[in-house]
């Protein structure tokens, strides 16, 4: 249990109980939005891409792109986005292709998928080319005076959250991708392998579960491929590799794309930012301190058209933490963190799968509410409305105000 900002009671209730109540719009890197069925014009330029803002409702990026791929006949390797968006919402996001004209993508007939405006473009669109996101979320089942106690709660939160990742970083259903990132990182490769493809705690689909429960038991890697789900695409590569080459866990996990092995280590670095940071909001609220204080290897960050940005370094601001890697420099409350978990820095070099080493980054701790607005309309439904930075996950924003209990 992640420690709370704010004391006061929230309101309960249920988000997402239809894509209509998350509403997602991105905020590009000047600021503007890319608002909802709004047609998005932009000049031209001489180049092999084209960049184009793709509204969806109720499909994952991924799989959003994976269809837009399809009916253009080119692979998916050929676009790019600044970030992702959760399938069960209204989103829009900036994306890119190459070797499809805007025309193409344009004149696009695709359910609950829209192209809101394509042009030509002389580079790709990179991960992370985005400032942040507009929310709209409705709240459902609320509590009565719900409206007065989610202002109550804002007021206490003073327009900060704490940047916690979000439960989605840590796996859809079976939430053990840190897990399996620890076991990496201690060297320990064939019980990350195997932990990957027969851990059946949270699976939710009941062939897939006793799929996995069988070959742990009987580590058959030949029978498993008659009886393993054909929706496990990635699990059935590495068990046909296995099948062939036993005793290779580390190159079997290579056999999946760079972006999920890489996945692993950050979402345990995820994890030890999240324990971290709880400890010394815990800390805030026990007594021992007024506020969140800067600690060694930190630094102050200063801001970007209102939002934090961790590349300007400043005398004050927000603090930066770390994300540790490598090259981190650790302070006693990262050490003793590392030791009860069993790692050590220089494990994130990966000596065994050195292709997804680790060096380290930084995450603000605290995150701004941006644009704050709650409404009430009656019924126990409450819709909220607030603009966070990249990176920064609105469920944790919600959690503040909608968990009834808060230890």
């Amino acid at each position: 249990m992640l420690s709370y900002l704010s004391k006061i009671s929230g309101i309960g209730g249920t988000i997402k109980n239809a894509p209509e109540d998350f509403l997602v719009e991105e905020i590009a890197p000047d600021g503007s939005i890319y608002e909802f069925d709004k047609p998005i014009s932009h000049p031209d330029k001489p180049g092999p891409y084209v960049h184009f803002v793709l509204q969806k409702k109720n499909w994952t990026t991924s799989s959003a792109i994976s269809e837009i791929a399809d009916r253009l006949h080119i692979s998916e390797k050929n676009f790019n986005i600044a970030g992702s968006k959760d399938r069960m919402s209204v989103s829009t996001q900036i994306a890119s292709v190459r070797g499809a004209s805007k025309e193409a993508l344009l004149s696009l007939k695709i359910k609950d998928i829209s192209i809101n405006g394509a042009w030509g473009a002389d580079d790709r669109v990179h991960l992370g080319d985005l400032l942040g996101n507009r929310f709209t979320i409705i709240v459902r089942g609320a509590s009565d005076g719900a409206e007065e106690t989610a202002a109550r709660v804002a007021s206490e939160l003073n327009k900060k959250i704490p940047n916690y990742f979000g439960e989605q970083r840590f796996g859809s259903t079976r939430k053990n991708t840190h897990l399996i990132g620890q076991k990496l990182l201690k060297g320990e490769i064939e019980e990350a392998l195997l932990m990957f493809l027969c851990d059946s705690e949270g699976e939710e689909n009941q062939q897939a579960k006793l799929a996995r429960k069988e070959l742990y038991e009987t580590r058959d890697f030949s029978k498993a491929l008659k009886y393993y789900p054909k929706h496990l695409r990635l699990e059935r590569s590495l068990i046909a590799y296995l099948d062939k080459n036993p005793n290779k866990s580390a190159d079997a996990l290579r056999r999946l794309p760079r972006n999920i092995l890489l996945l692993f280590i950050h979402a345990f670095q995820s994890d030890m930012f999240n324990r971290l940071l709880s400890d010394r909001i815990s800390e805030m609220s026990s007594g021992s301190g007024g506020g969140i204080e800067l600690e060694e290897g930190e630094y102050f960050c200063g801001e970007t058209l209102g939002f934090p940005d961790i590349n300007k370094m400043e005398g004050e601001g927000w603090i930066s933490g770390k994300l540790i890697g490598y090259t981190s420099p650790l302070n006693k409350r990262e050490k003793t963190l590392l030791e009860e978990l069993g790692i050590e820095k220089e494990a994130f070099k990966l000596k065994e799968l050195p292709e997804i080493a680790s060096k380290g980054s930084y995450r603000t701790l605290l995150a701004p509410l941006r644009d704050f607005g709650v409404s009430d309309s009656g019924s126990g439904v409450l819709s909220f409305r607030f603009a966070l930075q990249s990176g920064s996950y609105a469920t944790v924003a919600m959690r503040e105000f909608m968990d009834p209990a808060k230890e």
